[in-house]
């Protein structure tokens, strides 16, 4: 019995490391999810049709579309699919984090903005908080963890 809570403990202290990481890389997520579909847009053109009437004969129309063809042919890119599926993981990543962060009670909510999202050691998250001892600070952050745990275990799957 001992052995197997022990397990668990390290268990949930490296979830808990994980779950952490992906709060800091918050804004970096978002920041990729942009970058990604910019890259995309170069690789996938937006398509666009140029419209022409043959003045030889009077009788004919026919669509000339170049950047059209330079799709198609990009359109089975592997590096096409796989800027898909990154943007993808990126925005199951940011949406679960900012759906669990709704649960958040304001205190929490301002101690994962100051410690994760801007990086802040515990000394400054406890002053701008307001607290004169960092065991404050780390209550918070197992309330906030315990709660994270639970509305964010998909994310311990994901790399």
């Amino acid at each position: 019995m001992y052995f197997g809570s022990r397990n668990s403990g390290k268990t949930k202290a490296m979830n808990e490391r994980l779950i952490e990481n992906h709060l800091r890389l918050f804004k970096t997520y978002k920041i990729g999810i942009l970058n990604c579909e910019q890259q995309l847009e170069y690789i996938m053109p937006s398509l666009v049709a140029r419209y022409e009437v043959s003045t030889d004969t009077g009788e004919s129309f026919f669509i000339v579309n170049n950047t059209e063809k330079v799709a198609l042919d990009r359109i089975e890119s592997k590096r096409a699919l796989d800027l898909r599926e990154e943007i993808e993981r990126f925005k199951i990543i940011t949406s679960s984090i900012e759906n669990a962060l709704k649960d958040l009670k304001e205190q929490e909510m301002q101690f994962v903005e100051l410690r994760y999202f801007d990086c802040l050691p515990v000394h400054e998250v406890k002053t701008k908080l307001g607290y004169q001892e960092e065991k404050s600070v780390y209550n918070i952050r197992r309330h906030v963890l315990n709660k994270l745990l639970i509305s964010l275990n998909n994310l311990l799957s994901l790399k």
